[in-house]
């Protein structure tokens, strides 16, 4: 104890020495350990490398110009591929004013052809007409200048579908819905969809959802489908959906000519018949048609008799955006053999 009195400055010195190995003993134990880590991780590294190297398919002169071609191959098929949809085509320098001159001509248009067309079209609401799905738009005084070009767009896909409901003659047009365009509109209610536009930047589509819902018969909705299957836009059926529906026609039924007693089923007069060989020798005394005594009720043959439909269409219109300048092609130079 009193050596340790004396030289007790050397012996804090010593324990501090001996903490401080401890602490880098400890130190390069872990370090070495993640060396080790980074080093078995690095030898894998190079071992897969060598194997890449080793294989047949190498970056050298031969494959390069495979993968160009394919490259080439892959741009022409894309080329004649857009071929087949329409571009987005977005209106430059449009403002609140022009879109929404622009909106009402399109609606007197659409409104004069559905009336032509004998179409009944939605409730109007407080409108003075119907607005497919742009009541809201009617009534702001101004638009947000970021929704002018999605609305456009949309305006011009429902003209097209309103085009071909109206040359198919569906008796009722009972709603349309789109997607909300901004942030503004809210998707969900009223006349807009929960689904959203969707654009697929690797390929260069854009997708525009509809919902249309009509009331008509089976030759209504066979002459919608053909109309959505000839149109030279990419209209897509994601969804068919059919019920009974409620319109004031309540069936429609296909009836033949009125038969009468003793009269040919095939609506030819037996005594004109005879008279050219049909149904037995001719008599010129039969030559008179004969008249049924007229009755107060004569039924015709129902044939068919349809019960209207309800049908709900979801549709996606797919366009492609303006294709960008050509870029040019990327060079690959072969690997050094030597290294």
């Amino acid at each position: 104890m009193e050596w340790v009195k004396k030289n007790f400055g050397f012996v804090i010195s010593l324990a501090v020495a001996v903490v401080l190995v401890g602490v880098g003993m400890w130190y390069l134990l872990g370090t070495k350990s993640e060396a080790d880590g980074v080093e078995a991780e690095l030898q894998a590294k190079n071992e897969q490398l060598d194997g890449l190297i080793q294989r047949p398919v190498f970056p050298d002169a031969a494959n390069i110009k495979l993968a160009q071609d394919e490259e080439a191959r892959v741009v022409t098929f894309i080329k004649e591929a857009r071929k087949n949809f329409t571009e987005v085509s977005k209106p430059e320098g449009l403002d609140t004013a022009g879109f929404k001159s622009h909106l009402e001509a399109t609606i007197t248009e659409l409104t004069r052809e559905a009336d032509r067309a004998g179409v009944k079209l939605p409730d109007k609401g407080t409108s003075a007409t119907y607005g497919f799905t742009f009541d809201e738009q009617r009534k702001q005084l101004q638009l947000p200048a970021n929704t002018l070009v999605p609305l456009a767009v949309q305006l011009g896909d429902l003209q097209t579908l309103c085009h071909i409901l109206f040359e198919a003659k569906v008796p009722s047009l009972v709603s349309i819905k789109r997607a909300p365009a901004g942030s503004t509109e809210t998707g969900g209610t009223g006349q807009l969809l929960t689904k959203k536009i969707s654009t697929n930047s690797v390929l260069g589509a854009v997708t525009y959802p509809y919902e249309v819902v009509i009331q008509g018969f089976s030759q209504e909705l066979a002459s919608v489908l053909t109309g959505l299957v000839e149109s030279p836009d990419s209209l897509i059926v994601k969804s068919l959906n059919v019920e009974r529906g409620n319109l004031e026609t309540t069936s429609r039924s296909a009836l033949v000519g009125m038969t009468a007693p003793g009269a040919n089923p095939y609506g030819m007069d037996p005594g004109l018949g005879r008279r050219f060989g049909l149904g037995g020798r001719y008599n010129p005394q039969q030559a008179v048609p004969q008249v049924a005594p007229a009755t107060a009720n004569r039924p015709g043959e129902v044939v068919l008799e349809e019960k209207p439909l309800r049908v709900t269409l979801g549709i996606e219109l797919v366009k492609v955006l303006p294709q960008a300048t050509d870029k040019p092609a990327r060079t690959i130079a072969p690997a050094n053999a030597e290294n």
